[in-house]
Formats: structure tokens, C-alpha cells, sequence
């Protein structure tokens, strides 16, 4: 009689365990880039990419723990699907003192193997700018979209090269110096490519506006190669 209650008491935990198990989602994953140095060395930062869900983020933290005063550190992430561009977000500055911050993509491009590479400012007190830094790209994962998913950018392969006008077109998934034209997904799916001078946007005078800053979504324009011929657009929140 008790070897039987045992053997019931053993199989109800299983079930449970079972249920508690099967609750979470069998893909979800977080990878982190290396660790890179930012500010002269008075910063680190990472680049971080999930699958559930989905998001991209970079990190910018201080190598003693020092605050930042209000304005004095961005990031900038930014989403790529098997090496073109999916999601992208404006710089998002520190509003108040803090040693770490960090900022994130929301959306997605459909089923397939993503990764995070993005970029973190610092202010420069001495030439009055920002310092601009990329972030060491994440390991892939894959992502398998809901049926709700936006619409899925297409398997076309990236081109390279240079066109009539001497603008460079690739991959701006890359450690090395990023293209003028970077391969990018519309929101409607299509490949094309954006200009990396659109994606910057403007920087901010100085901390104090950089920490007034609210985040206002907007959309640039895909193009054809040449640079010219508008494909579509691309939104960067």
C-alpha cells in the first residue's frame, strides 16, 4: 500500500513538473556580445540579443561605477536578420545620473536567425560632441514568428559593391567601418538598402538636450543600390 501511494505521489510531481516544463518556451534564449570598451576606457558595452521575445539591445555601463551625469551617455541598438537590417531605434540618452543604461528594438521580420550590433555615445567635454562607438555584434539565435508576425523579409542575398555615385552598398552587420548603404528590410519585406546618414539622424547639442530628448519614431527611405530609386520605407523607433 505505500510503495502504491509512492509510486501516485511520484507521478503526480512529474505531471506538475511536466506542465511547469512544458509552460516555458522551448527556444528562449539570451546571448551577449563581448565586452568592449567605450569613453577612453571610462566605459564598457555590450550588445545583448533574446528570442522570447524578440529584441535587440545595447548596454553602455562604467568600468568603476561611476555615475554619468543626465545626458552624458546614448545607445543606440539595432535588430539583423542573417545580416540585414530588421529593427533599429533612434539614441536613447540617459535622463538622469546613472552607471548603467541600455535600450532596446521591439519589432521583428518574420521566422529566421537573428542578431544584435549596435552603438553607444559618450559625450566629449573637450571637443563638445558625442563619441560615437559600435558595440562587439552578438552570436545569432533563431526566432520562429506567431502567425500574427508582420510580413517576413525575403531570402534575397545581400549585395556588395559600390555604385555609380561612389556610395558603398553591404552588410552593416560588421565590426569594420559600416557602408553608406546598408542593407536594410522595408516594412513591407523588401530588401533594399538605407542610408547610413539617415539612420544617424542628428545628434544633440550638448547633455542637456541630449537628457530632454524623447524618443518620436520616424521612417526613412529604402533604396535600389543606385541609391536613387525608392523602394520603400524603413522605421526607426
Amino acid at each position: 500500500m505505500k510503495n502504491t501511494k509512492r509510486a501516485a505521489t511520484v507521478a503526480a510531481l512529474a505531471a506538475t513538473v511536466g506542465i511547469l516544463v512544458s509552460a516555458v518556451p522551448a527556444q528562449a534564449a539570451t546571448v551577449t556580445g563581448w565586452v568592449g570598451p567605450a569613453g577612453g576606457g571610462r566605459y564598457l558595452t555590450t550588445s545583448t540579443i533574446n528570442n522570447a521575445p524578440l529584441t535587440a539591445s545595447s548596454r553602455i555601463y562604467s568600468t568603476f561605477g561611476q555615475n554619468a551625469a543626465p545626458g552624458d551617455i546614448g545607445v543606440r541598438a539595432r535588430l539583423f536578420k542573417s545580416g540585414v537590417l530588421c529593427e533599429a531605434i533612434d539614441y536613447r540618452y540617459n535622463p538622469g545620473p546613472t552607471a548603467d543604461f541600455s535600450a532596446g528594438t521591439t519589432g521583428t521580420c518574420g521566422t529566421g536567425s537573428y542578431n544584435s550590433h549596435g552603438f553607444v555615445a559618450v559625450w566629449n567635454a573637450t571637443n563638445f560632441t558625442y563619441d560615437q562607438t559600435v558595440t562587439f555584434p552578438s552570436n545569432p539565435l533563431d526566432w520562429t514568428a506567431p502567425t500574427t508576425a508582420r510580413v517576413a523579409g525575403s531570402d534575397e542575398q545581400i549585395q556588395t559593391g559600390t555604385n555609380a555615385g561612389g556610395e558603398e552598398f553591404g552588410s552593416g552587420d560588421t565590426t569594420a567601418e559600416t557602408p553608406d548603404l546598408i542593407a536594410a528590410y522595408a516594412t513591407d519585406g523588401q530588401l533594399g538598402y538605407v542610408k547610413q546618414t539617415d539612420l544617424d539622424g542628428v545628434a544633440p547639442q550638448n547633455p542637456a538636450a541630449a537628457a530632454a530628448l524623447s524618443a518620436t519614431p520616424r521612417s526613412v527611405p529604402v533604396y535600389a543600390t543606385d541609391g536613387t530609386t525608392q523602394l520603400g520605407t524603413f522605421q526607426i523607433g
